[in-house]
């Protein structure tokens, strides 16, 4: 007669591998048979935990890799949604005949091979620094590259385990504010004499450590060698200010009042007053003014 054990054992199988939900097995004991029943349990466990990676995977922007440590870095495994990224179908991946080098931009290639031989020696993951690959379509691409080293008994790199990410927009954005930052700060911060003795530094945007010295630099010598008495710095050209923007415009005007040259702040918003008062910076020798307009009434007032 079939031990009715064997026969749930077996069913629990069938459903395994047909990827139907496997029942539990009510088996009692500690013998042989109730040992490999504990670990079928565990590996439709298992099963059920690695589909839903794999689901999760398959429907977002992250591209799931797994390569072989050998020349062009051939794919063992890719998720499926890798085509959504490249342009190429899985099956180009599991074929072998598209390595993952073939993707590297030419002039990143060469990079992106040091990073990998650097880590594998010794590291157990990595982060790349972005790089491009091509689409089949021509389309360049930013990727963000995230790799675990994979060892053999031996402690020899024998595979990389990771995923790539699309991250071109970001890096598009960071580009255009770069741009906007080297266009700031070629403004540097000009000197505008609006009347005798009275001069204007309208800044646009944060400013940098070199903006503030060149600033500061400039004022200084201005003051210095003519009779200015009076200087208004403008901001109604910067949206918001920072720690660092409060600082340098406190060491400024405290610099230029040395040389008994009084200084204004103009266009400063409500959320720039409360900046200023949350760094506890005493701004109270300073004439602080919404709009420049109104800081030019008052100067004009005591002349």
């Amino acid at each position: 007669m079939p031990d009715p054990r064997l026969e749930q054992i077996d069913h629990f199988i069938d459903c395994l591998l047909e990827g139907q939900p496997t029942p539990a097995l009510a088996l009692d004991g500690e013998n042989l048979i109730t040992d490999i029943a504990n670990k079928l349990e565990r590996l439709a466990l298992l099963r059920e935990t690695t589909s839903a990676d794999i689901a999760l995977f398959a429907r977002g922007p992250v591209v799931v890799f797994r390569w072989r440590n050998e020349e062009g870095w051939p794919v063992e495994f890719v998720s499926q949604n890798v085509e959504r990224l490249t342009g190429y179908p899985i099956e180009e991946f599991a074929s072998g005949r598209l390595p993952y080098a073939s993707l590297i931009d030419a002039e990143d290639i060469e990079r992106v091979g040091q990073e990998v031989a650097d880590n594998a020696a010794s590291s157990a993951w990595f982060e790349h620094e972005p790089y491009r690959i091509h689409r089949q379509d021509g389309e360049v691409l930013w990727v963000y590259d995230y790799t675990v080293v994979l060892r053999d008994g031996e402690g020899t790199a024998t595979h990389f385990y990771g995923y790539i990410m699309d991250i071109s927009d970001r890096r598009e954005r960071d580009e255009q504010i770069e741009e906007q930052l080297r266009v700031i700060d070629s403004l540097g911060a000009p000197l505008v004499q609006v009347w005798d003795g009275v001069l204007t530094v309208p800044l646009v945007g944060l400013l940098s450590e070199a903006r503030a010295a060149a600033m500061t630099e400039a004022l200084l010598e201005r003051v210095a060698s003519t009779s200015t008495h009076t200087i208004i710095i403008d901001l109604t050209g910067t949206e918001d200010i920072d720690t660092s923007t409060v600082l340098h415009l406190h060491r400024a005007s405290k610099a230029v009042s040395l040389l008994g040259c009084d200084c204004l702040l103009s266009g400063v918003s409500a959320s720039m007053a409360q900046t200023m008062v949350s760094l506890g910076v005493e701004f109270s020798d300073v004439g602080v003014h919404r709009t420049l307009a109104a800081a030019l009434r008052s100067v004009l007032a005591r002349i």
